[in-house]
């Protein structure tokens, strides 16, 4: 009788377990702004929009504007190129992407991210197709790339060349948010940053 109660109760907890687990991959325990409190005053959301619209600049690799689905959004093309490699076509795409939603009741940007890179090889006898995505909240992400190869027009020279750091297009951001009295706060679930 012991052991079935035992097997009951850890059935149960368990049950419990995936419960919460679910609830947490959907974003329902995700922090989503609104405690901390600023000391001075706050920007009206559109000053704060604006304030954050003014980080862009032509020699910046990266462009915020305005968006449907949310308030802003980030694109940063960081590598788009093609190349005849050895005995084959060869591409290599990587893109940066953020969304923001200014949540003025709680004086929060919500800011989701994602990079996605996609690659390819064709040619005789083999084609090679490959692709990665990261969304969510990026801790740290530092990263250089160069490549040489015969381009499209067949001249030898170099194909791409990028530097990426997160930070370069996400601490400005935070310092706008943080110096208008607005915290900022990455969150995993791109519904967060997204308009309702």
């Amino acid at each position: 009788m012991n052991m079935e109660i035992f097997g009951v109760v850890i059935g149960l907890v368990g049950i419990l377990a995936a419960v919460l687990v679910m609830i947490w991959a959907t974003g329902g325990f995700e922090y989503k702004g609104g405690r901390k409190k600023s000391k001075g005053g706050y920007l009206g959301e559109g000053r704060l929009r604006q304030q954050i619209l003014n980080i862009n600049a032509p020699d910046l690799p990266y462009e915020i504007k305005p968006s449907e689905k949310t308030d802003l959004e980030i694109e940063w093309k960081i590598a788009d190129a093609r190349w005849l490699g050895m005995f084959a076509k060869e591409r290599v795409r990587t893109t940066y992407r953020a969304f923001m939603v200014l949540d003025e009741k709680r004086h929060t940007v919500r800011y989701w991210e994602a990079i996605g890179e996609v690659s390819w090889t064709a040619g005789a006898p083999k084609v090679h197709y490959q692709s990665e995505f990261f969304r969510g909240r990026i801790i740290f992400q530092k990263s250089y790339g160069v490549q040489y190869g015969v381009k499209e027009d067949k001249t030898f020279g170099k194909v791409f060349e990028y530097k990426f750091d997160i930070n370069a297009i996400r601490e400005p951001i935070r310092q706008a948010a943080l110096n208008g009295g607005w915290e900022f706060v990455p969150v995993l679930v791109k519904s967060h940053a997204m308009k309702r």
